[in-house]
C-alpha cells in the first residue's frame, strides 16, 4: 500500500491550461484597469504633444527653445522627438483617449513580454504573476503616458535577446542583429538609452571577463563563447553605439542630456533625491523597490551556485545606479526584476515535497484564487477607493484629463474671451506651462516642465516667491497677465500667502477675472484689459479675500454690494459644487442676499 501510494505521488503532474488561461486573462484585465487612469498634474504629457505638433507642421526638429519666450532660441533638443511625433499622430487619429488607450496597450506587451521569459527561465505561472503583480505596483508612479515607456519597452526586449543568446539558444549570434536596430530607435525616443548601453555593457563585460578566465564556468551550464562569437557580440555592441548618434543633434544630444542632469535646480525636484533621502516617507513603490533591492541579494547566491557570472554584476551595476536617485529607481526594478524572480524561485523549486511544489506552484487552486483576486482588485480601482482609501494615493481612474488638477476651466475661459490674444507675455505657473503651448501654439510661456536652464527656473522663483525687486521684474519681462495653478488650494490655503498670489490679489495694478478652486488668472490694468476688467473683475469674492482679507469682502457689503451680490451669483453658478465659493456662501450669504 506505501509503495502505490509512493508511485502514485511520483507521477508527473500535469498542468490543466485552461486555468493558466484563465489567470493571463485576470491579470490582463486588472493591469489593463490599473494603467487606465487620468492625467493628473503631469504638464509634460501637453508639452510632448505640442513638440510633436511642431515637428510635423514644421518638418524640423529643433535645436532651440521655441516654446518660451524668456528662453527663445536658448538650447533645447528635445531628444525624445520620436515619442512626440507618435503620440501626437495617436492624438490626431483618437484624441486624449486614444493616448491612454496606447498607454495601456504598451504595458500590456511590455508585461506579456516579461512573462514569456520568464516562462523561458521555466518559472511557474503562479509565482510568474505573483512577481508580476508586485511589479506593477513597484512602477505605478510611472506609468503616465510619456516617453520613458518606450525605454521599459526596450529594456525587456534587449533582455529576452540576451537571455536567448546566454540561456537558451547559445552562441547564435543572429538574434544579436536586433540590437542596432532597437539603439537605433531607442536613440530617437528616450535617454533611459544611456540605461541599455549600460546593461549591454555589462553583459559583454561578463561575456569578456568568462572568456578570459574559463574557469569561473567552470562546472557551469553555459560555456565561455568562442573566439568568432565573442568578436561577433563585441561588433555588434560596437554598431549599437555608433546607430545611439543617429539623430537629430549627432553626439550633442547626448552632451546635452547629460549638462541638463548637472543643474542646480534638480536639487529641489524629488525624482533626483535618494531613494535613502530622509526627504522621503516610504510610499509603496519604494517599499516593493527596498524589497526587490534587498532581496536580490539571492541573485548574489544564485550567480555563485550557477557560476553565472552576469546576473550578480547586473545586480550589483543596477543596485548602485538605483540609489543615486528616485528617477532612476524603476529602472533598477523593470532590469533586474527577471533575476530577482529566477533566483527566488530556484530556491522556491528546493522544496523537497513534489506533491507541495504542484499545489502551491501549479495547482489549480492558486490560480483560481489569484484569478479571483485580480478580478475583485478591478472594482476598487474603478471607483478609485483602492486608491484614495487603501493606499492613500491621488489617481482617478479614466480615460481624459482629471479637470481637478488640470485647470481646463481656465483655459476654456482664456479661450472664450481672447485672453492670450489681448495680451502679450503671460507668466504662468510652472505646472501650466506645457497646457498653455498645447492649447495656443503661437504664443510662448514664461517656463514649463522641461526645465531648459538654472537661468529661467532662478527668475521663475524670483516672482513666486515674491523676492525683493520682483515687481520690477514683472515690469521689465513686459508680463501682463498671470495663470497660476494651486490643486492643493483648499487642503493648502497657506500656498496663497508665500506665494505670488497674495501679491497678484492685493496690487491694484493687476485684477482678478477668473478663479475656481485650483487656478487663478489675472490681467494687468492697462486699456487693452478694460472690457474684460468691467466685465468679468472679482473685487471682492476671492478666494484670498475670504481666506486671508475678510474685511474687503465685509467693505463691500457695506459699500458696493449690488458688485458683490453680482460677483458671489456669477460665482455660484459657474461653479455650483465649488468648495471655495460654497465656503463663503455659508458664511455669508444672508448678509449678501438680504439687503
Amino acid at each position: 500500500m506505501a509503495k502505490s501510494r509512493k508511485v502514485i505521488s511520483s507521477k508527473k503532474f500535469v498542468e490543466n491550461p485552461y486555468f493558466n488561461i484563465m489567470l493571463i486573462v485576470a491579470f490582463a484585465a486588472f493591469l489593463s484597469v490599473f494603467t487606465t487612469f487620468k492625467i493628473t498634474g503631469d504638464d509634460d504629457v501637453f508639452w510632448h504633444l505640442a513638440t510633436g505638433r511642431y515637428i510635423l507642421e514644421t518638418r524640423h526638429v529643433p535645436s532651440t527653445d521655441v516654446f518660451g519666450y524668456m528662453t527663445e532660441n536658448d538650447q533645447w533638443m528635445p531628444f525624445e522627438w520620436g515619442w512626440d511625433v507618435t503620440t501626437f499622430l495617436i492624438y490626431q487619429f483618437a484624441g486624449i483617449p486614444g493616448l491612454s488607450i496606447f498607454r495601456t496597450l504598451m504595458f500590456l506587451l511590455i508585461f506579456a513580454l516579461y512573462l514569456y521569459l520568464l516562462r523561458r527561465f521555466k518559472v511557474s505561472y503562479v509565482i510568474s504573476f505573483i512577481y508580476l503583480f508586485l511589479l506593477a505596483f513597484a512602477i505605478m508612479d510611472r506609468l503616465t503616458p510619456r516617453p520613458h515607456i518606450m525605454s521599459y519597452l526596450f529594456f525587456i526586449l534587449l533582455l529576452i535577446i540576451i537571455c536567448k543568446f546566454r540561456y537558451f539558444n547559445r552562441g547564435n549570434y543572429k538574434i544579436l542583429y536586433y540590437i542596432p536596430l532597437i539603439f537605433l530607435i531607442w536613440a530617437n525616443m528616450h535617454m533611459g538609452i544611456i540605461a541599455g548601453l549600460f546593461l549591454l555593457g555589462i553583459y559583454v563585460f561578463s561575456e569578456i571577463i568568462t572568456y578570459l578566465f574559463p574557469n569561473i564556468a567552470r562546472k557551469s551550464e553555459i560555456k565561455p563563447l568562442e573566439k568568432k562569437q565573442l568578436f561577433i557580440l563585441i561588433l555588434i555592441s560596437f554598431l549599437a553605439v555608433v546607430v545611439m548618434f543617429i539623430n537629430p543633434n549627432f553626439y550633442q544630444t547626448y552632451i546635452y542630456a547629460y549638462e541638463h542632469t548637472k543643474m542646480k535646480l534638480l536639487e529641489t525636484v524629488n525624482e533626483w533625491f535618494s531613494p535613502f533621502s530622509p526627504n522621503y516617507s516610504d510610499s509603496l513603490p519604494i517599499i516593493l523597490y527596498k524589497l526587490f533591492l534587498f532581496t536580490g541579494f539571492f541573485i548574489i547566491i544564485y550567480s555563485f551556485i550557477k557560476r553565472d557570472l552576469f546576473p550578480a554584476l547586473l545586480y550589483i551595476g543596477f543596485a548602485l545606479y538605483s540609489i543615486r536617485a528616485m528617477r532612476f529607481v524603476v529602472d533598477y526594478d523593470l532590469i533586474v526584476f527577471i533575476f530577482i524572480v529566477v533566483s527566488h524561485n530556484y530556491f522556491y523549486e528546493r522544496i523537497k515535497s513534489v506533491d507541495l511544489k504542484n499545489m502551491l506552484f501549479r495547482g489549480a487552486v492558486p490560480k483560481v484564487l489569484l484569478s479571483a483576486f485580480f478580478l475583485f482588485l478591478i472594482f476598487p480601482i474603478s471607483n478609485n477607493k483602492f486608491y484614495l482609501e487603501f493606499l492613500k494615493y491621488y489617481r482617478v481612474t479614466g480615460i481624459g484629463i482629471n479637470q481637478d488638477f488640470i485647470p481646463v476651466q481656465m483655459f476654456d475661459f482664456m479661450k472664450e474671451n481672447n485672453v492670450q490674444e489681448i495680451g502679450s507675455r503671460i507668466f504662468n505657473h510652472f505646472g501650466t506651462g506645457g497646457f498653455f503651448v498645447w492649447n495656443f501654439p503661437d504664443k510662448k510661456n514664461f517656463i514649463d516642465s522641461r526645465n531648459l536652464n538654472d537661468e529661467i527656473f532662478n527668475k521663475y522663483k524670483e516672482i513666486i516667491s515674491k523676492k525683493p525687486g520682483f515687481e520690477k521684474k514683472l515690469n521689465e519681462y513686459g508680463i501682463d497677465y498671470a495663470i497660476y495653478l494651486a490643486p492643493d488650494l483648499v487642503r493648502q490655503p497657506e500656498e496663497m500667502q508665500t506665494t505670488v498670489i497674495s501679491y497678484f490679489c492685493r496690487s491694484p495694478e493687476w485684477k482678478l477675472i477668473f478663479w475656481d478652486d485650483k487656478s487663478f488668472l489675472w490681467v494687468k490694468d492697462l486699456p487693452k484689459f478694460s472690457d474684460l476688467i468691467a466685465k468679468y473683475e472679482y473685487k471682492y469674492i476671492t478666494p484670498y479675500n475670504y481666506m486671508y482679507n475678510r474685511e474687503q469682502i465685509e467693505k463691500g457689503i457695506r459699500e458696493d454690494r449690488e458688485t458683490v451680490e453680482k460677483e458671489f451669483n456669477r460665482k455660484i453658478s459657474e461653479e455650483p459644487q465649488g468648495i471655495v465659493i460654497n465656503s463663503i456662501k455659508v458664511i455669508y450669504y444672508n448678509k449678501i442676499i438680504n439687503k
